[in-house]
């Protein structure tokens, strides 16, 4: 009887260890998923991430070039700074650029402006190139700096 119950009880025992050790392995392979999902999530963000820095520095570029004009250039911006690093669009190097940005961000554009009249769209136009014309000097010395610019505080740019 003696042996028969220590039989049963190594059985078990080993079915026990068995099952521990399948557990083992199995948050084993799930922290190894977590993990590799983690990299390739950093590694899909930092993509990201640099996709915005080559489109901020493509878009500044063009209004430099005169490829676009200062208040497309500068609306484009201005989206892809607050997706980027929105502490950016504070800093005292694009001040003119923000002073431009809040003058112009409530113009219609697009549909809106297609349903203006004529004489409407032409005042909006006359504005923008009045404002566009004062702060021309200003924008192209900001977005030069822009150019060059690697947003140092987005972390996993780098």
């Amino acid at each position: 009887m003696v042996y028969l119950m220590t039989g049963i009880a190594v059985v078990i025992v080993l079915a026990l260890s068995g099952y521990a050790w399948t557990l083992t392995r199995r948050v084993k392979a799930a922290q190894q998923r977590q993990q590799q999902e983690e990299i390739a999530a950093a590694e899909a963000l930092r993509s990201k991430q640099h996709e915005l820095v080559n489109d901020v520095h493509f878009v500044a570029r063009s209004v430099l070039a005169e490829q676009c004009e200062i208040t497309e250039g500068v609306l484009r911006i201005h989206y892809l700074i607050q997706a980027l690093d929105p502490a950016t669009w504070a800093v005292d190097e694009l001040a003119t650029v923000r002073r431009h940005h809040q003058a112009t961000a409530e113009m219609p554009i697009l549909d809106a402006y297609q349903k203006l009249s004529k004489r409407e769209q032409f005042k909006l136009d006359k504005q923008r190139w009045q404002l566009e014309s004062d702060h021309k000097d200003a924008i192209e010395k900001e977005l030069t700096w822009l150019v060059g610019h690697r947003f140092p505080n987005v972390t996993l740019l780098h």
